[in-house]
């Protein structure tokens, strides 16, 4: 069985997370998630269960609601993390 791509674990750790809010099943990749009802501290229990399951720090300036929008913008900071080309100044790295 193939390992669960970045997106599905992101989603499992934000269904996790925000059961009790998102009543109406599972938010597709690119649902709004502020829209679904999570709030400022639901997004602070999901950077934190991101950290525990990928094993790795995300820069502060990744905790935003832009970042935390929808499932595949939270998966991509996740990548970008794991790839290590996440700029912790908070600048987006251009050209490596």
């Amino acid at each position: 069985m193939p390992a669960p791509t970045t997106v599905e674990t992101v989603r499992a750790i934000v269904g996790e997370q925000l059961g009790f809010v998102l009543r109406g099943g599972e938010p597709g990749p690119d649902d709004d998630l502020w829209n679904l009802g999570m709030t400022s501290l639901n997004c602070m229990g999901i950077m934190l269960a991101l950290e525990d399951g990928f094993d790795l720090e995300l820069p502060e300036h990744r905790l935003n609601e832009a970042t935390f929008g929808t499932i595949r913008s939270i998966a991509a900071a996740v990548e970008e993390a794991l790839a290590g080309q996440d700029d912790p100044s908070g600048r987006d790295r251009v050209g490596g």
